[in-house]
């Protein structure tokens, strides 16, 4: 079950493999003819994924060189998260795949009161038990995203030694990492990541989100099952923008957050933040693309939601569990995404203690309250039915 129920995740299209075949051939006619005189094939055409480099979910952490500390914990802890066998009812229980409106052409998004019940429908599934199977062709890769432009030869050194241990930094030689680069950054890391990895979905991260990978993997892996059943209903394919959206947010005037460039209007158009969100592969694509014509706004999550925000066939699945604004809110056991965790917190939550604030800060304020996204109403009423 385990096996079978995923096998058309990662199957390779025709198209990629014919290439290959031909350099296959073409590299024993050679041999026989020219003796062992080794000799180069280069595909023409498409572009060809080595299997290897084939996964269902790209993981970019987004990290400063000099957060080891963070890598390392994340490295430890959630990083070795799997995803377990769903139970059947997962998908009808928390799981919405938008239709297309006849007559408009509109995606059908999830009223207030669809998210509410997706949500009571996950927190029951949490009281089902689980058979901890692993889904054998699930495949994530981990990037920590790290600008080396202008590093000293000791931080260098350092970045050299973790990458000959760990395999997964990637390093962007022409970036100085700053917050002021950040978009920049995410332009750079998904060009590289779309010429290279052939992949169905890309998560974007800080290096303090705590993620619980293994639910995260199981909700995708159903919604791409779910997507994939109806799919013969879409007349335009379904793109996914999914995490917690923020609607008409006000255009940052002072502070690391200073937008001068951002003439468009005087709110920021709907966007996830970017503790942690969820892009479909074509998206990545298309930023990747024209990453060099885009406005490269100071705040990359908020810079995402501007890009897409013309696209109408995007499915933006606002989820109350991705806890990734700039400050916690109150921790519920719900939560799938937890932003602002230290690494000494990361590894007490993998260690199963569910922490909500700093421990350093008791005296930290209450987080902001947590809402379910009105996408019938302008932006400017958008977030005001509290969960």
């Amino acid at each position: 079950m385990a096996i079978g129920r995923y096998q058309h995740l990662h199957k390779r299209t025709c198209l990629g493999m014919v290439p290959l075949f031909c350099c296959f051939l073409a590299g024993v006619c050679l041999t026989v003819l020219i003796g062992g005189t080794r000799q180069t094939c280069e595909s023409m055409g498409a572009r060809v994924y080595e299997p290897e480099n084939s996964y269902f979910l790209m993981l970019l952490i987004v990290s400063a060189p000099g957060n080891v500390e963070r890598r390392n914990a994340i490295r430890e802890t959630y990083l070795n998260l799997r995803p377990r066998m769903l139970n059947e009812s997962y998908q009808e229980e928390a799981i919405y795949v938008p239709l297309y409106e006849e007559g408009t052409g509109q995606l059908l998004m999830e009223s207030v009161q669809k998210q509410r019940e997706l949500l009571e429908g996950y927190r029951r599934w949490q009281l089902k038990k689980v058979k901890n199977i692993k889904v054998i062709n699930f495949k994530v890769k981990t990037l920590f995203a790290v600008g080396t432009y202008g590093l000293s030869r000791s931080e260098r050194k350092t970045i050299y030694e973790e990458q000959r241990v760990y395999n997964d930094v990637l390093e962007l030689e022409d970036l100085q990492d700053s917050y002021g680069n950040l978009t920049t950054k995410i332009i750079q890391s998904m060009t590289h990541i779309d010429k290279v990895y052939d992949f169905k979905y890309l998560m974007k991260v800080d290096d303090d989100s705590y993620l619980k990978l293994d639910l995260i993997s199981e909700d995708l892996l159903s919604y791409y099952e779910k997507l994939h059943q109806v799919r013969s209903r879409h007349h335009n394919p379904i793109e996914l923008y999914w995490g917690y959206f923020k609607g008409a947010a006000t255009v940052q005037q002072r502070g690391q957050w200073k937008e001068s460039n951002y003439k468009l209007c005087d709110r920021y158009l709907p966007y996830a933040l970017g503790g942690g969100y969820v892009l479909s592969k074509n998206l990545v694509t298309f930023i990747a693309s024209y990453g060099l014509s885009l406005s490269a706004f100071k705040s990359e999550d908020m810079a995402v939601g501007t890009w897409l925000a013309p696209f109408g066939n995007i499915h933006r699945r606002h989820d109350v569990r991705f806890d990734t604004a700039w400050m916690p809110r109150k921790c519920q056991p719900y939560h799938l995404v937890l932003h602002k965790r230290t690494a000494h917190q990361m590894k007490e939550i993998y260690d199963g203690h569910q922490l909500c604030h700093n421990e350093e800060q008791p005296s930290q304020p209450q987080g902001p309250k947590e809402y379910f996204y009105d996408w019938s109403v302008p932006p400017s009423q958008c977030c005001k039915t509290f969960v």
